[in-house]
């Protein structure tokens, strides 16, 4: 029971990871563009990926509370499934 996490530490990691998945998926789209234009420090380009990490920042709480719902209405599903698999 050691590797599983406390049900207080599940919506801190779940939060972090969209983070760190956003800012990484804001730098790839910057490089990928870099490529074909070159460098596009303070730019419209670069100004525009700041304003998006910025509108994801805000986006961050009902995400979580979108994946939240989802994974509870999908474990109430499973616990359907098995009790009447289980009384069959």
């Amino acid at each position: 029971m050691h590797g599983k996490l406390s049900s207080r530490a599940r919506p801190l990691f779940r939060t972090i990871s969209l983070w760190l998945c956003g800012v990484a998926l804001l730098f790839l789209i910057k490089l990928v563009i870099e490529m074909f234009k070159g460098p596009i420090a303070e730019t419209w380009i670069d100004l525009t990926l700041v304003l998006i990490a910025y509108l994801f920042f805000f986006l961050l709480d009902p995400l979580q509370t979108w994946v939240a719902n989802r994974l509870r209405k999908r474990a109430k599903r499973k616990t359907i499934s098995s009790t009447t698999e289980n009384n069959a």
